[in-house]
């Protein structure tokens, strides 16, 4: 969607050719792709989510990338993920015996920390099961009763899901970070999981931790220039991302198609979480 209103305000109206890095380790290649072999001559352009800034996948042995050095020129936060529970299990939830099974993708996505969190403090009673596809093999396992909780930020897949009475809310990421999370518009009354976490008490490493894991979700989906892109082609690119999102027919179908509660960020707004979230200690990511 974003490619198709970007054509129309890059200078030269140039076309936009996509390639696809598949699940299974591809956003991470695709980084290594933008760090070590596409050229800054503003003809790439990367958009990928928040598991390329999350540290502990930054730390791996096969990512060669450092994300403070890309050039972020904008992205989109969807709100901020909303874990929920297959309707009539949510009673288990704090109950010993038959445990609660969280779905997964792999084992670093950002709304995850939330079900750890929520297991270490909150004494929740789970179980995973990761190795799905993607989020809609986890929408079919939940509507099928293979799993019993997941999350998304996506306000139309939530919402599709309540309507059909197949769901209820558990509690919600928050946005606006920086130990200031707020509950999204959409969902006014379900718990924000940081201020259930303070009623615990954790510790401060605890915290640090949590940070380190759901903090890089804040950029959510972003788009970006490879290290090294000369300042006019950066400048052209940003000034072309305010103009997409100041089309009012992009908005209108970006809130349509993405989410209802998305919020707007500019590429030094992204960057600057970058930093904060790379300045994590080892010791947090450790925890």
């Amino acid at each position: 969607l974003f490619g198709l209103y970007l054509e129309q305000y890059l200078p030269g109206r140039p076309n936009i050719v996509y390639r696809n890095f598949a699940a299974g380790g591809g956003k991470i290649r695709a980084a290594n792709y933008l760090a070590l072999q596409a050229k800054a001559d503003g003809s790439t352009l990367m958009q990928t989510d928040s598991s390329v800034v999350l540290p502990s996948n930054v730390r791996r042995k096969v990512s060669k990338y450092d994300p403070r050095k890309f050039i972020p020129i904008g992205g989109f936060n969807a709100g901020g993920s909303v874990v929920f529970a297959r309707k009539g299990t949510s009673a288990r939830l704090t109950k010993a015996g038959k445990p609660i099974i969280v779905g997964a993708i792999s084992g670093s996505r950002s709304w995850q920390a939330m079900a750890v969190w929520g297991k270490e403090y909150l004494g929740w009673n789970l179980r995973w099961i990761p190795g799905y596809k993607g989020t809609r093999s986890l929408m079919k396992a939940l509507r099928q009763g293979e799993i019993d909780m997941m999350a998304t930020a996506s306000s139309k897949r939530i919402d599709r899901l309540l309507k059909d009475g197949v769901i209820e809310l558990i509690a919600q990421e928050g946005v606006g970070g920086s130990g200031k999370f707020m509950a999204r518009g959409s969902y006014p009354n379900v718990p924000v999981f940081p201020k259930l976490l303070k009623e615990k008490n954790i510790p401060q490493i605890g915290w640090d931790g949590y940070d380190s894991w759901i903090g890089p979700s804040q950029v959510d989906k972003w788009l970006t220039l490879p290290p090294k892109t000369p300042k006019a082609h950066v400048d052209a690119y940003r000034a072309a991302f305010k103009n997409v999102t100041s089309d009012k027919k992009f908005i209108k179908l970006l809130k349509k198609q993405f989410s209802k509660d998305t919020v707007i960020m500019s590429g030094e707004e992204i960057a600057a979480v970058i930093d904060r979230v790379q300045g994590v200690s080892d010791k947090a990511i450790a925890f």
